[in-house]
């Protein structure tokens, strides 16, 4: 999920992915095979806009289920050309309801080779249940806490901590980060939501979660955004941590 107002490169964004996914190279994209060069042009036949519809007068208000429906149809065919199918969804909070729970279906079964790039102003229009299930990274503009090399440290070492399974290893973890302040909690929450997202996208190596895992310590730093916006300490923030980190 791309989080930024219409105007804030997120769309750009969302190519600028969808070139990586589908580039052949490891560190892609790299902007000179053929599939980076379509992405980034907007004219790859397995990245796939899925956007409100015109009509003759005007732009209709919301993306509806039959919109979803037919991509996720589309989802489990094969691709045309690269490896993967990316499905560019814009804007993602203009669903309504029902194409929603459409898309929650695709999202908890994806087809292997399928991938959703949802674009939107704000997650807080999404169903819980569809924001659970994706890792958000800001654009330029959305407002994202700056990472610092102490937040990527903390990070790394909690995903690690994370993937190895023993619960007494994460306990001490988190029991070491109650004294951190407001900011470097905050800072840690979206280094972490930032190295999920490249995880899943290739870009950094899987310490050892699977997919379920990914998606689950991607909610747990949603709640730790919500619980320091509510004014929660980090005392209390990273006891829950502690409780929830693992499955």
């Amino acid at each position: 999920m791309l989080l930024g107002p219409e105007g804030s490169g997120r769309d750009e964004a969302a190519l600028r992915l969808a070139a990586k996914l589908l580039c052949p190279e490891p560190d892609g994209p790299c902007g000179k095979c053929r599939d980076c060069r379509k992405a980034l042009a907007g004219v790859h036949p397995d990245v796939i806009r899925v956007e409100r519809e015109k009509g003759e007068k005007e732009t209709r208000r919301d993306l509806v289920v039959g919109q979803i429906r037919a991509m996720t149809a589309d989802a489990v065919l094969a691709p045309n050309e690269a490896a993967r199918k990316v499905y560019i969804i814009s804007p993602a909070d203009r669903m309504n309801l029902q194409a929603q729970n459409a898309l929650l279906k695709a999202l908890e079964d994806p087809p292997g080779h399928a991938c959703f790039i949802l674009c939107a102003a704000s997650a807080d229009a999404l169903l819980p249940t569809v924001r659970s299930r994706c890792v958000r990274e800001p654009t330029s503009a959305g407002g994202a806490a700056p990472r610092s090399g102490e937040a990527d440290q903390l990070a790394r070492a909690y995903l690690e901590t994370a993937a190895g399974g023993d619960a007494a290893e994460v306990a001490l973890y988190c029991m070491n980060r109650t004294k951190l302040t407001r900011e470097q909690t905050e800072a840690f929450a979206g280094a972490v939501k930032d190295m999920l997202c490249d995880i899943l996208c290739g870009r950094e190596k899987n310490p050892g979660l699977d997919r379920d895992g990914l998606y689950h310590l991607a909610g747990l730093m949603d709640k730790t955004e919500d619980y320091l916006r509510h004014n929660v300490a980090p005392k209390q923030i990273f006891g829950v941590l502690a409780a929830e980190t693992l499955r």
